[in-house]
């Protein structure tokens, strides 16, 4: 169907106008101003002057699917994504099994192909006993390596296997993304904690210390100096580890990065209030860490911010710490929470469009997406930023049912969601009979 969003506020060169937007057959065909009344579509929207902006992409999520059902899926985390006015997703490989070879990647693009309402694409897991499958693979996003223990088996922590991993990014021109943490820290600690029953969710940012993210980030730095490949730091939560990356992104454009909402709006002492909720790897840090990284964030260090939506159920969250997973939602909130900087002048609207469309779709290559512009793929998010709401576990459609931003309140409401030029969210209502596309990757010149 072609679909026409009339007296849309859209941005053009830095600056916003009311435009008329038509899409057909899945792509932006056409925009003009709004006394252009030639179109004639099978269906309209009026925005009545609301915003009009890409839809947001979302290069860090778990879905839980395959093996993991119980916490999410395709189904229940890509409503949650189509709510929040997130458009593509890259999903992680640590799935019950493993994303590691040709065979599990097939078999989860056909369930994503099935069941995601949004478009999706897939990064590859690297593990030590499967590393000749990377040769094999066609259309992934990246080569995932856990240099510290989370959810999965896929640690990756001998300097001389790195190597090998990336050079092997290198002849592939394929991206390297690192979960960094140094594990012998890591591991350290976790022995003191347990002599010393730290069963408690603040020793977490001890545990899993500032020195840990500091000492991995530096060991990939250096072996990424010595091969040249393109390399991309996750989740980047303390001031230390993002100073050292911000040296070598003086020295190369080789390396990126990223932040999480949770690492930008929360800290450590929300624990109080969330316990265990507020447990993931790396942890909450300091005030002084999120002013940092926001700071980073305006001034373009940090390339983009995606989520590391992690789905856990409530009743796993409620045991002890020891034994408590890490993971918190949160591709559901974070388009609002940027917006809601943007309405409190604290960010310029740019900065959010540029760091949650834009440079994710740059970074990562993907095809057409990214922008509101003729012959880009016509997915688009309506907002209506003067309208507030409160943040509510009850209105979460994630399968956990709960957010770690529960009770907040929020200025800039997600109106509508329109995926390949198909309405999917419309004011609370999903049509899940629309199915999203697997997004397709460029590799860099």
């Amino acid at each position: 169907m072609s679909l026409l969003i009339k007296n849309a506020k859209i941005q053009e060169k830095n600056n916003f106008f009311i435009k008329n937007v038509f899409c057909k057959k899945g792509k932006i065909a056409s925009i003009t101003n709004p006394d252009n009344t030639k179109f004639n579509a099978d269906k309209t929207i009026d925005a009545k002057g609301k915003l009009l902006l890409p839809g947001g992409i979302d290069c860090h999520v778990h879905f839980r699917e395959p093996g993991m059902e119980k916490k999410g899926n395709w189904k229940s985390e890509s409503r949650a994504a189509a709510a929040g006015g997130i458009t593509s997703v890259i999903d992680m490989p640590n799935t019950i099994p493993s994303t590691t070879t040709v065979q599990t990647l097939k078999e989860k693009r056909k369930t994503a192909e099935k069941n995601s309402l949004i478009n999706f694409g897939f990064h590859f897991g690297a593990e030590k006993r499967k590393l000749a499958e990377i040769n094999k693979v066609k259309n992934i996003a990246s080569i995932k390596v856990f240099m510290g223990s989370s959810t999965g088996n896929l640690l990756v922590e001998e300097e001389k296997i790195l190597e090998e991993i990336f050079r092997t990014g290198k002849q592939k021109n394929i991206l390297i993304v690192l979960h960094a943490e140094e594990e012998k820290i890591i591991k350290k600690n976790s022995k003191k904690a347990r002599e010393k029953n730290w069963n408690n969710v603040k020793y977490h940012n001890k545990i899993r210390s500032e020195k840990a993210e500091s000492e991995a980030i530096k060991k990939a730095l250096k072996i990424q100096k010595k091969v040249g490949n393109r390399i991309h730091f996750l989740h980047v939560s303390t001031k230390k580890g993002m100073q050292e990356i911000i040296k070598a992104k003086k020295r190369t454009k080789q390396v990126s990065c990223e932040v999480c909402p949770h690492h930008l709006f929360l800290n450590e002492k929300d624990l109080n209030r969330l316990g265990n909720f507020g447990k993931m790897n790396p942890p909450l840090r300091t005030k002084k860490d999120n002013e940092f990284l926001m700071n980073a964030l305006k001034k373009g260090l940090i390339d983009f911010i995606a989520t590391d939506h992690a789905p856990h159920t409530k009743k796993e969250k409620q045991k002890n710490y020891f034994d408590a997973p890490s993971g918190v939602t949160g591709i559901e909130t974070v388009y609002s929470l940027l917006l809601n900087e943007a309405a409190k002048g604290k960010i310029k609207l740019s900065k959010v469009i540029e760091v949650l469309c834009e440079k994710p779709a740059e970074v990562y290559g993907i095809k057409n997406k990214g922008k509101i512009k003729e012959g880009f793929d016509a997915d688009l998010v309506l907002v209506d930023l003067n309208k507030s709401f409160t943040v509510k576990n009850s209105d979460i459609h994630s399968k956990c049912k709960w957010t770690p931003f529960n009770g907040r309140k929020l200025k800039g409401k997600i109106e509508a969601t329109i995926i390949n030029g198909n309405i999917v969210y419309n004011k609370g209502k999903i049509n899940s009979k629309i199915k999203g596309k697997e997004v397709k990757f460029e590799k860099k010149k």
